[in-house]
């Protein structure tokens, strides 16, 4: 059966798009604390990090001393003390800081099982949350964080998510877990919505449609050879920034959208070759049947000056497609 055939995985991406679904999805997060907190942060991430105030939060990116992205994160202030890092790599993560702390004040604490978090995401996810949520949201603005409760348990809301929809993350003790699912299935519910199954869905499809892309996709690129970036603040000092000033005048690398022409893309493996001509020119991050475009597609890093609307080859079998942006619809 061909993945686009599957009717669950339509629906669920339909009702992400449509109307508003739920589902538990709980990253690594690793706790930072210590009076050199926001330094250590300052230097391990390519974004400003004392411009995100205490109940804000901002994507950004981790880079080697070549320039290439070994991490991209969501960095929350949670307190004025107290930051959090969302990340697929928390037992990572916290070696890296320990090794560039040089002796600072600076604790790492990986809390992941110590919250659950559930993504409810779709247009219709602010009339669920009301319906969810002991107190109104209020005008709470993306990428905001804010203490709340759900049927007086105490939980963490951000404004956020990896849909491309309007959406919010709810945090909550992993020991009060089976409450505040139960809360948020009834609020989604009668807000119109469902609970969402297809993990391919969710964290695969959906997100590429919009662009959004994993860790893994950015193997061996800068932020300006990915369109990140805009994340970069060239005027502090962070690991990396001497490549990344060389990547930025002279890319390498451009990441891109794919369509494919054939009906399957089974055929297509993790980092398949890309072909111009017949001459190797890339490597195929990942492919995916988009429900909302009702197309194959996929990302790719190819060499840098490849325009989109080239057709290429993908793979030993010679899968025909073409580039695009990386941001389906």
């Amino acid at each position: 059966m061909l993945f686009r055939e599957d009717k669950l995985a339509r629906l669920d991406a339909g009702t992400i798009r449509r109307s508003v679904g739920w589902y538990r999805w709980t990253h690594d997060l690793v706790e930072v604390t210590g009076a050199d907190a926001l330094e250590v942060l300052e230097k391990i991430y390519v974004s400003t990090i004392s411009k995100v105030l205490p109940g804000r939060t901002k994507y950004t990116a981790m880079l080697d001393e070549n320039g290439e992205i070994i991490d991209d994160v969501i960095v929350m202030h949670m307190n004025e003390t107290v930051y959090w890092v969302s990340t697929l790599y928390g037992p990572r993560l916290i070696p890296w800081i320990e090794a560039h702390a040089q002796g600072k004040d600076v604790q790492t604490r990986l809390i992941t099982c110590d919250w659950d978090m559930y993504a409810i995401q779709g247009p219709d996810s602010p009339a669920a949350m009301e319906k969810l949520l002991d107190e109104p949201l209020g005008e709470m603005k993306r990428f905001a964080v804010a203490s709340n409760a759900i049927g007086g348990v105490p939980v963490y809301v951000h404004r956020s998510g990896f849909t491309g929809e309007n959406g919010f993350e709810v945090y909550g003790a992993a020991d009060r877990t089976g409450e505040i699912r139960e809360k948020i299935a009834e609020a989604v519910k009668s807000a119109g919505g469902r609970e969402i199954y297809t993990l391919e869905v969710y964290v695969r499809s959906i997100p590429m449609e919009k662009g959004f892309a994993l860790k893994q996709d950015f193997k061996h690129l800068n932020p300006f050879e990915c369109g990140l970036g805009w994340s970069v603040d060239l005027e502090k000092d962070f690991i990396g920034k001497e490549a990344t000033l060389a990547i930025r005048d002279n890319p390498r690398y451009q990441m891109v959208g794919l369509v494919f022409e054939r009906e399957s893309t089974e055929d297509i493996s993790i980092w398949e070759r890309v072909y111009l001509y017949g001459v190797e020119v890339g490597r195929c991050a990942q492919a995916i049947y988009g429900y909302t475009v009702d197309k194959n597609i996929g990302f790719a890093t190819i060499r840098a000056g490849i325009p989109e609307g080239t057709r290429v080859t993908v793979g030993p079998n010679g899968s025909p497609a073409t580039v695009v942006s990386k941001t389906f619809c």
